[in-house]
Order: C-alpha cells, then structure tokens, then sequence
C-alpha cells in the first residue's frame, strides 16, 4: 500500500499469521501490505514449503511485508539464563520467517517493565546489552531492520540508553501510540525530542485510556494530530502498521489517517 504522501514511506496492516488462509485473499484483494505477527505456535507449525508459498502471493501482487516477533512469556531482558536462550531461538526463528517471505523490518517486544525492574533498573540494560549482538548481526547481514517497540514504558530513558549503547542502524524504534497514551507520562512532543532519532516505524491504533483496545483511528481519545506533526519535524519517513483487529476498524482506520494526512499536508 503506497500512500503519496510526504509522512510515511510505506503503510502496512495487522495480519495474525495464524488467521493467514481466512484473511489473506481480502490483503490480496485490497492490495494491503500485511504485518504478519508471530505466536511461537506458527514457528513451530509452518513449513518452509508454505512460507516460501505466502512470498510467492506476495512478491506476485508486488507486496511488502513486516514481521511481529512472539512475546507471550518471552524476555530478551530476562536474568535467567534458560528463559533468554529460549527467547533467542524464538526470535532467531523469527529473522528465519522474515527472511523466507523478504520483510523489511521485525518489532519486537524489548521486555521492559518499569515495575519488574524498579528494584534494579540496572538489570534491563545489562541483560539487554548481552542479548542483541548476535541478533542484530545476524539482521545486518540480511538486512532487516530490527525494532524495539515501547510498551509499559513510562519515559523514553531506558529504550534510548539501550539503543545509544548498541549504536546499530539495525536496531531502531518502533514508537507505538496506543501503549505511549495508556502507559507514558511522557509528553510525545518530549520522547520523539529523545527517541524521534532511532524511529524507524510506527504501531497505529486508537483507545479511551482505559485499556489497549486496539480501536481505530478517531474512535478513541488519542491526538494524531500531535503523532503528524512531530514526524514532519522529524523529516524522517517511517514506515507505519495500522493495529487494527478486523478488517472493519483496519478500513476505518485507513480513512482516517488518509484525512489527517491531507490535513496535515493542506495545512
């Protein structure tokens, strides 16, 4: 999907690759480029057959992709050392799968929790800076841009700290707006002031404040007037996902977006 415009460099949608044979011909269809987000079943239940057969439909209708890593009960931060040998063939799997249907870039979840680690905020860092090396060169070699979303996080410090440290063009951000309205205390035009830097893609999806809803753009309390304009200042084309969780709201969502764009650009 290639929105012309002068925000985004390239727009995709929320596709559970679990939900692939269902929802697929509609993504074919309407020509939407899919973010296909992994549990840790599909990696243990698709083939190399099959995947090479979702590039196939892909490359033929000229469609791009980005991949949503695992994260249920996995922690690249974590102090075990089992959980992070178990989290780093999860997401080694997941640099597979990207590379087996040409996505672009990979989120994935970076396991920070300000009230897990509020005791020893050290630890995040520490266990963070041991895991990614091996990831990230393994993602410069077939280059894919890896990216670090923000989820329980409060303030942008931790994520910056990790991603300054690691100093990777393959390792960004991935800022996503729903969980920065439930979670950061952080005003948005102050974390892009610190993180805008390492953006590199964006997670669009509206709620009320009150739970991660997932709802589309404008049906929420969410200002994306305010995301807008913080990326043309920026100047730095991202590319973006609409998080939308039936292909109801991911229409809706797609409207709207293409409005404030026009807005922002008209304005």
């Amino acid at each position: 999907m290639h929105l012309e415009h002068l925000l985004l460099s390239d727009l995709y949608i929320h596709l559970p690759v679990d939900k692939l044979k269902q929802k697929l011909p509609v993504f074919l269809d309407k020509c939407w480029q899919p973010e296909l987000a992994l549990q840790t079943s599909d990696l243990d239940r698709l083939g190399s057959q099959e995947i090479a057969a979702l590039h196939h439909l892909l490359e033929r209708d000229n469609l791009r992709s980005t991949i949503h890593a695992p994260f249920f009960d996995l922690n690249p931060a974590s102090g075990d050392r089992d959980i992070k040998t178990i989290t780093a063939r999860r997401f080694n799997q997941t640099i597979d799968f990207a590379i087996g249907v040409d996505a672009s870039r990979i989120v994935f979840h970076p396991g920070y929790d300000p009230w897990r680690y509020a005791r020893n905020p050290e630890s995040w860092l520490n266990n963070s800076l041991e895991f990614w090396p091996a990831l990230i060169a393994r993602a410069e070699k077939e280059n894919i841009l890896l990216c670090l979303e923000n989820i329980f996080d409060t303030q942008p410090a931790p994520l910056v700290e990790l991603l300054q440290t690691i100093n990777s063009p393959f390792l960004r951000h991935c800022f996503d707006i729903g969980h920065w309205f439930l979670f950061s205390k952080t005003p948005i035009q102050e974390w892009f002031e610190i993180l805008g830097p390492y953006l590199s893609h964006l997670h669009l999806h509206d709620n009320r404040g009150r739970g991660d809803d997932h709802r589309p753009i404008g049906a929420g309390k969410i200002d994306f007037t305010a995301l807008l304009k913080q990326i043309s200042i920026l100047n730095c084309k991202p590319t973006a996902t609409l998080e939308a969780h039936n292909q109801k709201d991911a229409e809706r969502s797609l409207k709207a977006l293409q409005a404030l764009i026009q807005k922002q650009k008209s304005g």
